[in-house]
């Protein structure tokens, strides 16, 4: 064997190349563990603070710590204390410690409605002082949905009692809301009437519009057709006026020329017509005594009536 070793290149200085495999090896190991333990910050300088709960319940060990949503260290320790309360213990890193006050506190929340639970750290005042190792920090914790569906049933409750009173005070048949319910109903039976009523009676002015609008038309026709009569009498009227009113000119011409010669003719007989009327009265007077002689004569007397005395109204002229 050490015949083949010392002759075979393949060996030579194998033991060189064995040693700085296990050199790589090591220092690869070394540089995956050093990254490791980076991402884990377990080369960081941590700070140990505590906080005290009532229960354990909900907190487990390794539980991320966060400040504003970033995560600055875990849940390092859980122990129960001389009066069993469980002591937290928390293990910052150093860097963020400067936003750590003495006034801050810490409560058990979740990453959103189903998140994981974390430790959420409050910031505290820009005045207060940072807090140092070993110090406790206030605890509480956040309302879970458990909490919540119970405090919301205690609202909901009074609002379920009123909707149901609310609901037999509906359903009571002598209550206002049957009431007013009849009321509406009869209403709208009474409106369903007069809408029927309505409507015959639109129907039946719809009948008597288009009898009317028929009567209207005749009329409008029977006015149209004088209108064109009127129109041909005035279109005659006006080609005959030329004529007539020669006519009517000649014949107040004649009448002018009549009327002056009567004015003439009277103007001669003037003179003789005084004794005319004289003339006249002396016949009329001889004719009434003539007249009463022969009503005296006896055969003619006794055929000739009185006439009969006539009595005048107080307020008469006559």
């Amino acid at each position: 064997m050490s015949i083949l070793r010392d002759g075979d290149k393949r060996f030579v200085n194998i033991e060189r190349k064995i040693g700085l495999f296990f050199i790589i090896a090591a220092i690869g190991t070394v540089a995956v563990i050093t990254f490791i333990g980076i991402q884990h910050d377990t080369f960081t300088p941590k700070t140990t603070i505590f906080f005290i709960a009532e229960s354990g319940q909900g907190i487990n060990e390794g539980m991320a710590v966060k400040l504003s949503g970033f995560k600055i260290g875990k849940i390092r320790n859980m122990e129960l204390d001389d009066v069993a309360k469980v002591k937290v213990t928390l293990s910052i890193s150093k860097k963020y410690m400067k936003w750590i006050k003495t006034d801050s506190h810490a409560k058990l929340s979740k990453e959103g409605m189903i998140g994981d639970s974390i430790i959420d750290i409050q910031p505290g005042s820009a005045a207060a002082k940072p807090m140092q190792e070993n110090s406790i920090m206030p605890f509480g914790r956040e309302r879970g949905i458990s909490e919540m569906i119970e405090e919301l049933k205690n609202e909901i409750k009074p609002v379920i009692l009123e909707l149901k009173n609310i609901v037999q005070y509906v359903n009571d048949p002598s209550g206002d809301i049957k009431a007013t319910l009849r009321n509406v109903k009869h209403l709208s039976d009474d409106l369903s009437s007069t809408g029927k009523r309505l409507n015959a009676l639109l129907q039946s002015s719809d009948k008597n519009i288009n009898d009317t609008s028929k009567k209207i038309g005749a009329v409008l026709d029977s006015t149209h057709k004088t209108v064109e009569d009127v129109n041909g009498i005035i279109k005659k009227v006006d080609k005959d006026m030329p004529g007539i009113t020669e006519k009517v000119g000649k014949s107040l011409d004649n009448i002018q020329k009549t009327t002056e010669e009567l004015k003439k003719a009277v103007e001669k007989s003037a003179p003789s017509i005084p004794s005319l009327i004289d003339k006249g009265n002396d016949i009329a007077d001889d004719t009434t005594e003539i007249t009463g002689s022969v009503k005296k004569i006896w055969p003619i007397r006794s055929y000739i009536k009185n006439p009969e005395g006539k009595l005048l109204p107080i307020d008469s002229y006559d």
